[in-house]
């Protein structure tokens, strides 16, 4: 796992073939997936991925998700989903975030991803501390694919 620290936006990273992790919790509504904050509401307003999100949410369960292939200038790329937490209004879960670490390296040889950005899973809106609580344990799970982007 590396990290990189920049002030452009995780969407504008990826090249043609990687991908992008979005932060997300599994609750759903009548729309789709409950996305209204952070990186997932950045998701929703780009890509309109809720619906797809919800559905997958209803049939399998809070678990990583591929949404597909989305295009961003000429970069084509998949958008991954990463559950921190179960719902909205509760803090993170660091037992969620290394099961769906694990779905997301399964994920990542299927599809044969090169380069997979992700966000501090379960800091900002989840509450947990990158540091102490989240980094440790994703280091041993999530290999040199995975490049968390820390925006400044």
């Amino acid at each position: 796992m590396r990290e990189l620290n920049t002030n452009t936006n995780i969407f504008y990273l990826p090249k043609t073939g990687d991908a992008v992790c979005i932060t997300t919790n599994g609750i759903t509504c009548k729309t789709g997936a409950v996305m209204g904050k952070g990186i997932a509401l950045q998701a929703k307003n780009l890509f309109h991925c809720e619906k797809l999100l919800g559905e997958y949410l209803n049939k399998y369960g809070n678990r990583a998700f591929n949404l597909g292939k989305y295009k961003r200038d000429n970069e084509i790329f998949n958008l991954f989903t990463f559950p921190t937490k179960h719902d909205w209004k509760d803090n993170s879960d660091i037992t969620l975030i290394c099961k769906s670490a694990e779905e997301l390296m399964r994920m990542c040889d299927k599809f044969d991803i090169k380069n997979c950005y992700i966000p501090p899973a379960g800091c900002g809106n989840g509450g947990l501390n990158w540091n102490i609580t989240v980094e440790p344990w994703l280091s041993q799970i999530l290999d040199d694919r995975f490049i968390v982007v820390r925006q400044h």
